[in-house]
């Protein structure tokens, strides 16, 4: 029996492999994400992320801001960040997809790892057919205790194609509407029962001193524990040109019965269209300092 589940998961895990590769925009998407993480390495992280971050690119610090202008005038610090993918995906046209996974950061190369955490990051195709983050969100967490399987991706030299000429981008507001509904529902039903409407199993959430919490089950049994009330309101957005994938973030409010879970939050979701109904494929929240 568990030579047969044993097998069953390696089928699993190379059918997953294939149909990464089969699609040439998410096999683009993740190598990009790699070539991320080699210029990191090679030019350090300030500089790497202004190579891909879109010109309206968001980062955190510790509030939404353009990330081309903040880290532009930004010192550059030693360090090495590193990361990889273990989840990613893809709208149905190709011009939007995220990518998420576990990072960690060293004073230099030959030292140990003093940080450890995991990202979130929504890439958007710009004009010239290549891939730039639109976003990007993650939290802190102690030392893994077990080893992630990074994504693969093919080697090609064929370039992605354009955006098609006369392609328009498209508000968020449907999404944005989402996040409202999720607050209006949260407020008669709780936050377990509404997020468990909201997810599917690939879903993850990810949340400071915590691992990825993956899949309704997880996810519902975390927040089984809150008992208050989440207002989120939204403040930007983009949605892929398919409608079938988009981001919204802005700041969260939670009052709850544990008040060490009171306060204000940065939040980031990732939105995928499953059917007729939109799902959280990852949800990200940082609590603000209080000063």
């Amino acid at each position: 029996m568990k030579k047969y589940l044993f097998a069953l998961i390696c089928l699993v895990f190379v059918c997953t492999i294939h149909a990464q590769i089969k699609n040439p925009n998410l096999n683009a998407l993740i190598a990009t994400e790699y070539a991320f993480v080699s210029a990191a390495a090679e030019i350090g992280t300030r500089d790497a992320f202004l190579k891909f971050i879109a010109d309206d690119g968001i980062i955190f610090r510790p509030n939404a801001v353009n990330g081309k202008t903040y880290l532009s005038n930004a010192q550059k610090r030693p360090g090495l960040l590193n990361w990889y993918p273990t989840y990613a995906g893809i709208s149905r046209d190709g011009d939007m997809g995220f990518t998420t996974g576990p990072a960690d950061f060293k004073k230099d190369k030959d030292s140990s790892a003093i940080w450890f955490g995991n990202f979130s990051t929504v890439w958007q195709k710009q004009t010239d057919g290549e891939f730039r983050f639109a976003i990007d969100m993650g939290c802190s967490n102690n030392k893994p205790t077990e080893q992630y399987v990074p994504l693969k991706y093919e080697m090609t030299s064929s370039n992605l194609s354009a955006l098609r000429k006369g392609m328009k981008r498209i508000k968020a507001d449907e999404l944005f509407n989402n996040d409202k509904e999720l607050t209006m529902i949260i407020s008669k039903m709780g936050v377990a029962s509404t997020y468990k409407k909201f997810i599917n199993e690939e879903s993850r959430l990810l949340r400071d001193e915590l691992y990825p919490i993956i899949g309704i089950t997880a996810i519902t049994d975390h927040f089984s524990k809150n008992s208050g009330t989440y207002t989120f309101n939204p403040i930007g957005g983009k949605i892929s040109s398919s409608k079938d994938l988009g981001f919204t973030y802005g700041e969260l409010k939670i009052s709850d019965s544990d008040e060490t879970k009171n306060g204000t939050y940065n939040y980031m979701h990732v939105w995928k269209k499953e059917g007729k109904r939109w799902i959280i494929i990852i949800d990200v929240a940082n609590k603000l300092e209080t000063k």
